[in-house]
């Protein structure tokens, strides 16, 4: 058995051999040229490097995975479109923006069990000065902000597990949002 160097493994990722595309003798080209724009593509949308290389080959796996991609009139539109499906598909799923840049607020102090004390401490006033923003809020509008925002749910969603019309959703999320920028960089709170 013989390790293979990290420069080599992720050179067979970069460029894909006949066999691995099923005879389609056009799509090591293809490939080359339309990684590097996928990669963009999803470093934009989720501003995650490493998700937006798997998803740029998830991307590719299932333009291949096509009957007849040579049938295809416009090959690079249509990876287009299956790159904004797994965009969509991933908000769909449940990932926030908040959940895309941080970590639950007991997540994270509990990953700063390895940091010092003082890092240890401004984590807890941090997370205790947001618990006390929120609390702020009326009922309504933290259910709303909560069930959107943090669980990723969509309006209607909220809408439906709270008995409300999507517009008093939004409404609701308006009034949280205000809130939250009008005390966000307040220490009094």
């Amino acid at each position: 058995m013989s390790i293979r160097p990290a420069w080599a493994a992720r050179r067979e990722l970069e460029e894909p051999s006949e066999e691995e595309h099923g005879g389609h003798p056009d799509f090591a080209d293809f490939y080359r040229s339309e990684i590097p724009r996928l990669r963009r593509f999803f470093r934009r949308k989720i501003r995650n490097p490493e998700d937006a290389f798997d998803m740029a080959h998830e991307a590719l796996t299932r333009f291949l995975a096509v009957a007849r991609p040579a049938k295809i009139t416009s090959p690079g539109g249509y990876l287009t479109r299956i790159a904004s499906n797994l965009v969509l598909d991933r908000a769909k799923r449940g990932s926030t923006k908040l959940a895309d840049i941080s970590l639950p607020l007991d997540e994270a102090l509990d990953a700063a069990s390895d940091m010092d004390l003082h890092r240890q401490t401004e984590l807890r006033h941090e997370a205790e000065r947001w618990r006390a923003i929120l609390s702020l809020l009326p009922p309504l509008s933290l259910d709303v902000f909560l069930l959107n925002r943090i669980e990723g749910h969509t309006y209607a969603e909220v809408a439906a597990r709270l008995d409300i019309s999507v517009w008093r959703v939004q409404k609701q999320m308006q009034k949280a949002l205000r809130h939250i920028e009008a005390h966000a960089d307040r220490d009094d709170v």
